[in-house]
């Protein structure tokens, strides 16, 4: 028997890091937290929360019928004696229509001290997606200036003396003491993210000081995207390689499109198609992920789109990706959710405004969509979770 992510929290969250040390799944949860809509709850300068502390906030602010994944995995988290003692010590989220830029990240410490970042990938926005789309054209996006400067500011956060004397799970006093001092300096960092949020470490880590990434103990890449050639050939990237695991599902997009040299791993889901993005779909069981083998549609459609793009000059992809996100803002198209509910309306002024696009750009254009909406329809059944992208 299979189980989900939110499976093994009720199952196993009993366990404390003494009995069972963090693992790759407790990495994903940690990537999922980046997903909690914290705002008015912690921000980059407010006053450090357990999990406990924090839901018991959100909860508050955030009563809905029908509550969606990351609200069931918030509130058993909280519950979670393996989980609700981990502190919740930054927390940014920024959306700028301007710039094309989505970028959120939580910063945790652990039971053990260990500073986890988690980005977040790609929420409901289609600024999110626009920018997602100029990965395709770019080598550096907005948000992944972002999350380099953000890591550049909260790998400096220090934790009182109090915290390490108290903290039982770093041994006796003079262990705990000895990494008072080691760790003001050399506190080992933990880098993770689902989807976009996978990227966003992973550049985060390859572009960062000698000094951080000395003290980066790994990175989670989980359904990620790659980059480009020139970040693939920078020499922080070849040494963070060793530290880098992406985890993918059975069908993958978002993990094997563009550049990638680590390692890789893959795992079933419950879902189909594209919706196995959908990390809270992942079949676990109790030795972890239950593994599986990239599948050869998934890799198909990888290399059409590849192929597809390398025929565009760079000029044609940026024409095609501002037509396309023109188009929708045009249209008062600015969550992905939207698309699922076109009216005649919407489709009646998309005709009108294609005939207003050059022919080269609109024939990309739809091209482009006729490859995405018949890949999206293999795709059977609803997508269960807010972690779009």
């Amino acid at each position: 028997m299979t189980y989900t992510i939110i499976d093994y929290v009720n199952l196993r969250g009993d366990l404390t890091i003494d009995k069972d040390p963090y693992n790759e799944l407790d990495a994903l949860i940690f990537s999922l937290i980046s997903y909690f809509d914290l705002t008015s709850i912690i921000s980059s300068d407010s006053k450090p929360l357990t999990i406990q502390e924090a839901y018991t906030r959100y909860e508050s602010l955030h009563l809905r019928n029908i509550p969606s994944n990351n609200d069931i995995l918030f509130k058993i988290l909280s519950n979670s004696p393996r989980y609700q003692n981990i502190k919740i010590i930054n927390y940014t989220s920024e959306l700028d229509k301007e710039m094309i830029k989505q970028f959120a990240v939580v910063t945790l410490l652990l039971d053990d001290e260990t500073m986890v970042v988690s980005y977040r990938g790609t929420d409901d926005s289609l600024i999110g997606w626009h920018e997602d789309f100029l990965m395709l054209c770019d080598s550096v996006i907005p948000a992944q200036q972002s999350a380099l400067d953000y890591l550049n500011t909260v790998s400096q956060y220090q934790s009182s003396l109090n915290n390490f004397i108290n903290n039982k799970y770093l041994g006796n006093l003079i262990n705990r003491l000895s990494k008072y001092i080691n760790y003001k300096k050399k506190r080992p960092i933990w880098l993770l993210g689902h989807s976009k949020g996978g990227n966003l470490a992973i550049y985060a880590a390859c572009l960062s000081t000698k000094k951080i990434q000395n003290r980066i103990m790994k990175i989670d890449n989980f359904d990620g995207p790659g980059f480009q050639q020139d970040i693939l050939t920078n020499p922080g990237y070849h040494k963070m390689l060793p530290k880098i695991q992406t985890t993918a599902p059975h069908y993958t997009f978002f993990g094997i499109i563009l550049g990638h040299e680590e390692k890789y791993k893959f795992v079933e889901s419950q879902n189909q198609g594209m919706n196995q993005h959908d990390a809270y779909s992942w079949s676990i069981d109790i030795h972890g992920f239950v593994p599986a083998s990239l599948s050869d549609e998934s890799l198909c459609f990888c290399n059409d789109v590849q192929a597809f793009l390398d025929k565009l000059t760079n000029e044609e992809k940026h024409q095609f990706v501002e037509a396309m996100f023109d188009l929708f803002d045009k249209l008062n198209i600015h969550y992905f959710s939207e698309l699922s509910h076109i009216s005649i309306k919407h489709i009646l002024n998309g005709i009108k405004e294609l005939t207003m696009i050059d022919a080269n750009t609109r024939k990309i254009l739809i091209d482009v969509m006729n490859m995405l909406w018949k890949e999206s329809a293999k795709a059977k059944g609803p997508i269960t979770t807010q972690t779009i992208g």
